[in-house]
């Protein structure tokens, strides 16, 4: 099995994934600060930026008492969603997800993050989604999620912000 170097770089995202690994997540632990993060009373909010679901956040989220202390801050979780009319804004997302049986979509990876969420931001284009999304616990909003610039970044931001300003 190819390390995620030797994937990334060497492979060029080309070979057929059946299974991702984290090698040494037993052993791993969550830094102390992010523990101390997530236990202050002035914690408002936890946002899951829009990376690679399985590259990027599963490594983090996987690491022992991760998402026991995520539950335990009491504070609502959004994720914003990576994937914009079926395709990752970058990187091998949508590859990983069609190798893993998942369709290529927001509302899968909402479902992939499960019960860790509150409330889920997806691309106003992916509007017909909210309806798979939402549900008794979870919000499902639509924005512009694409940043191409500074006046979209803080935009996307103050989205997100509204939307965890309404689940308190």
């Amino acid at each position: 099995m190819p390390s995620f170097q030797e994937y990334f770089v060497r492979e060029r995202c080309e070979p057929k994934v059946e299974r991702i690994v984290f090698e040494g997540i037993d052993a791993a632990e969550l830094n102390p600060a992010v523990h101390e993060a997530l236990a202050d009373p002035a914690l408002t909010g936890i946002v899951i930026c829009p990376s690679n679901p399985f590259l990027s956040i599963d490594p983090i989220l996987s690491l022992r008492g991760c998402r026991e202390a995520i539950a335990a801050a009491g504070v609502p979780v959004i994720g914003v969603s990576p994937m914009i009319s079926g395709r990752a804004v970058k990187g091998p997302a949508a590859k990983l997800m069609e190798e893993l049986d998942m369709p290529n979509t927001a509302a899968a990876v909402a479902d992939y993050y499960g019960d860790l969420l509150d409330g889920f931001i997806i691309d106003d284009c992916d509007r017909e989604q909210c309806a798979q999304i939402a549900n008794p616990r979870r919000q499902c909003r639509t924005a512009q999620s694409l940043m191409r610039d500074l006046a979209s970044k803080r935009q996307l931001a103050v989205d997100t912000l509204s939307l965890l300003a309404e689940l308190h």
